[in-house]
């Protein structure tokens, strides 16, 4: 997975899909909860869209007949009911009055008939077989007659009901009862039953719907979790796991937490599923928890992932940090024992001429207890001082005065142990820094006097070379002899000028004369004069030069040098026939000059690391065939450096690319000007 980029823009699209596909989820649920409750959502009839045919109405319907069933026997039991019932009773005569119900009753018990058909007096008779056929003519009928043994009913699954149900009140007393419903499956009235046929045609659509998104946002959250667990910790091309403040929280505390953060949101959920909302703002407050929750569980599952990935699970727990705090003091029992008994000595005094001073009121005790702490402070005070006196000299050693000392003749204790320590790093220091510069030096001088020693048989071998080529010579093999002796002669007074030089600029014996210098038109002038080069072999040079002046702050003299090195490797190690790119790019306060160029020869395995071209006698080609001494772009780094510069080569296969990058000068100005430096 290392290999895989995790960018941040899909990181942050990915978060945003999760909780998206979270509070779908939620209202997808919230919404199925309540078709369920509600009996709307029933697994068999799912695919049911006429109200009369859904389990729902079933429902409505078992819900009347208990209803009625208590409302009989409420009625039977006549002055007897308490104020309860009596309450309940007017209640179901409110549901039951005649015209505004669809749910029609005729109840017999014993040889009275109870009924809510209008134009009816008390004490009718009503004849079974009319009542039934009236019943069945109104759409939907129930006939429960228990002076004949006889059920009847075409309402789904009713029969169970009243079959196997503990709490129909109908059936008191159980013989000579008969009980004849009829619904209106017009639904004329406006009642429960009209209500129900329309919250029902209202929400069975959305029953496959919201089926679907859950389905459909379930699988959205779990794909959006794998793959935020998969990416947390990485970054685009960093095989590194990397942790923010919030993984270091310790593992315990984060879990402790979560889960009473947890826990009080869904009470918060439980009590709002509870209340008597609309299903909209129901839905919408229970998306917002769950919104909350769900950013919560993100936070708290990312970190282990991550403390996991990085094997510091364990190490980031509050069990771990006892662990190792108590393995410490164990370990270092000298200073912490001496810590922990003057710590303590320091209660125990205190708290006995406390108790001294202001309980028994002891003013030797309050004196004394005023004089300790006036001690304490200023052995503190020391401390602060003496420590002080440590780090300033610290600070000078680090700044450079490898001579600093730092006065231990008033330091006490652990700080003057410390001092004397210090004291001897810095010592040791400028001696190896006075060994190195020495042996710099030495080097340097060796290098001087023995390409001056070189330089006057040198000259003479030069010489004598253009003496050989005056004469008349015939033997063309003599004349070959000549040729190559000229050529390493020449080669050798190269190198020792090379040698000379980079000892000059290696050891910072160079004189810089710093202006500010074009770098555009110092690019067009090197280029000119290696156009001629170049044609000889068909060399293209593709430029991308800005079109205003890039001003920055160089010696020109040293700055040609360097360009001009740069140019005359690609004259020397160019492929023919290829093309060489130079830039000069802006950007805010740095300017970059860098050429690129095909190598002709295969760059070294040995030389593969870039920056090894940069050092002394090191060259691309290995055989050391071609010309040069190896020492160019040392040089060319070197007073790139001592410019205030900086010099970077890289190699890609045979693809050569020298960067120079240097402080852009007219930024540094205008930023002088407006007062930011």
């Amino acid at each position: 997975m290392e290999n895989k980029s995790y960018s941040y823009g899909v990181k942050i699209t990915c978060v945003i899909l999760h909780f998206f596909f979270t509070v779908i989820l939620t209202v997808s649920l919230f919404v199925l909860g309540t078709l369920v409750d509600k009996s709307i959502l029933e697994f068999t009839d799912i695919g049911t869209k006429d109200f009369l045919n859904s389990g729902y109405y079933t429902q409505c319907i078992r819900r009347k007949c208990d209803n009625l069933g208590e409302y009989m026997h409420l009625l039977l039991k006549g002055d007897l009911r308490t104020a309860e019932e009596n309450r309940r009773y007017l209640q179901y005569t409110d549901e039951f009055k005649s015209e505004d119900s669809n749910f029609c009753f005729w109840y017999k018990c014993g040889s009275v008939w109870y009924t809510n058909q209008p134009d009816t007096v008390e004490g009718q008779e009503f004849d079974p077989e009319e009542v039934l056929m009236e019943a069945r003519s109104m759409g939907n009928y129930l006939h429960y007659d228990m002076e004949n043994k006889m059920f009847g009913t075409d309402i789904k699954k009713l029969a169970n009901h009243f079959f196997e149900s503990k709490k129909t009140q109908m059936y008191w007393p159980s013989d000579g009862v008969i009980l004849i419903v009829g619904v209106d499956t017009q639904f004329s009235a406006v009642d429960d039953l009209y209500y129900a046929n329309e919250e029902y045609h209202q929400m069975q659509p959305w029953i496959k719907t919201v089926i679907v998104a859950a389905l459909l946002s379930l699988i959205g959250w779990i794909i959006t979790l794998l793959y935020l667990t998969l990416a947390a910790g990485r970054r685009p091309g960093d095989a590194e796991i990397h942790l923010s403040t919030f993984d270091r929280i310790k593992t315990e505390i984060l879990i402790a937490g979560f889960v009473g953060i947890a826990a009080e949101l869904i009470f918060i959920m439980i009590r709002i599923s509870s209340q008597e909302w609309e299903l909209s703002g129901l839905a919408v407050a229970a998306s917002t928890v769950s919104l909350v929750m769900d950013a919560l569980f993100l936070l708290f599952f990312l970190s282990l992932v991550k403390l996991m990935k990085a094997e510091k699970l364990w190490e980031n727990s509050l069990t771990y940090w006892l662990k190792e705090g108590i393995l410490k003091t164990a370990k270092n029992r000298n200073t912490t024992i001496q810590t922990i008994l003057v710590f303590a000595g320091h209660l125990l005094v205190c708290f006995v001429l406390a108790v001294g001073a202001f309980y028994k009121r002891n003013q030797i005790c309050f004196f004394l207890l005023a004089a300790f702490c006036a001690f304490e402070g200023y052995i503190a005070l020391r401390k602060s001082v003496e420590r002080y006196r440590v780090l300033e000299g610290v600070r000078r050693i680090r700044d450079g005065e490898l001579d600093a000392q730092i006065n231990v003749a008033e330091l006490h204790g652990d700080s003057r142990v410390l001092a004397e320590a210090i004291n001897s790093i810095g010592t040791g220091l400028e001696y190896a820094v006075a060994e190195s510069t020495k042996n710099e030096r030495m080097k340097a001088d060796l290098i001087t006097n023995v390409s001056h020693d070189i330089k006057t048989p040198l000259t003479s071998i030069v010489n004598y070379v253009n003496l050989l080529k005056r004469e008349d010579i015939d033997n063309e093999r003599a004349k070959g002899y000549i040729k190559i002796l000229d050529e390493k002669a020449a080669r050798l007074k190269q190198l020792t000028e090379d040698l000379v030089e980079a000892s000059k600029v290696s050891s910072g014996n160079v004189k810089l004369d710093m202006q500010n210098i074009d770098l555009v038109e110092m690019v067009y002038q090197t280029a000119g004069e290696f156009n001629e080069k170049f044609e000889k072999k068909e060399l293209t040079i593709v430029t991308k030069l800005p079109n205003t002046p890039v001003l920055i702050c160089a010696d020109g003299r040293q700055l040609y040098r360097v360009i001009e090195n740069l140019y005359n490797n690609v004259a020397k190690y160019a492929m023919e026939r290829t093309r060489v790119y130079v830039e000069v790019a802006v950007k805010e306060e740095r300017v970059t000059f860098s050429i690129k160029n095909v190598s002709e020869k295969a760059l070294a395995l040995e030389n593969s690391q870039a920056g090894d071209l940069t050092e002394r006698f090191t060259r691309g080609d290995s055989s050391r065939t071609t010309e040069g001494s190896g020492l160019g772009l040392s040089i060319a780094k070197s007073l790139t450096q001592l410019m205030g510069g900086n010099f970077e080569v890289s190699v890609d296969g045979d693809l050569f690319k020298a960067t120079l990058v240097f402080v852009n000068q007219a930024a540094v100005e205008s930023a002088i000007d407006l007062g930011k430096i």
